[in-house]
């Protein structure tokens, strides 16, 4: 298969799973969107100097001219993983979750190793491998994950104080 047509199936399914993905439960639609756009910065601070140091390169990609990163893979692919993540360990407790990272990072790993070796989508260089890849994976969806659940705490927080408030105008 040339790599302009698996380019271009991949984005398909990233589009389609980004509609699928960010529209499931509804009542947490916000907190997708929240973590997709957070993984997208996250990925974006650290693919930045990677790609900048030559260590991973993208060789077949859209605009080429504006974007040294593949933005299918870093703005599409990875953020919905990450959301995937985080509604597939939503009510998990901490070492489940934790657990449940290489579930995600392993086959993209795999994933990203199989496209290096028989496609022009992706080139690693100068001793960069699917360890690192793995490693920066599992770092960010943790990260995010945590992110996420700290923002939910000031959320919950927020609701109690402003229910207390509100009862105490009520009692006066």
């Amino acid at each position: 298969m040339k790599d302009k047509t698996l380019l271009n199936l991949i984005t398909i399914f990233g589009l389609a799973g980004s509609v699928f993905f960010l529209a499931r439960k509804r009542g947490q639609v916000k907190d997708w969107f929240l973590i997709f756009l957070c993984k997208t910065l996250v990925s974006t601070l650290l693919d930045g100097p990677v790609i900048k140091k030559k260590y991973v390169k993208y060789p077949h990609r859209y605009f080429p001219n504006l974007f040294d990163s593949n933005i299918v893979f870093l703005y599409i692919l990875f953020p919905l993983s990450c959301v995937m993540y985080n509604q597939f360990t939503n009510k998990m407790k901490p070492l489940p979750t934790l657990l449940s990272v290489f579930l995600f990072s392993g086959p993209m790993t795999l994933v990203e190793n199989w496209l290096e070796k028989n496609t022009s989508l992706v080139r690693y260089n100068k001793g960069w491998n699917g360890y690192y890849t793995f490693s920066i994976l599992s770092f960010t969806f943790l990260i995010v994950r945590a992110f996420i659940e700290w923002i939910r705490r000031l959320d919950q927080n927020h609701e109690k104080n402003s229910n207390g408030a509100e009862q105490n105008k009520k009692e006066a």
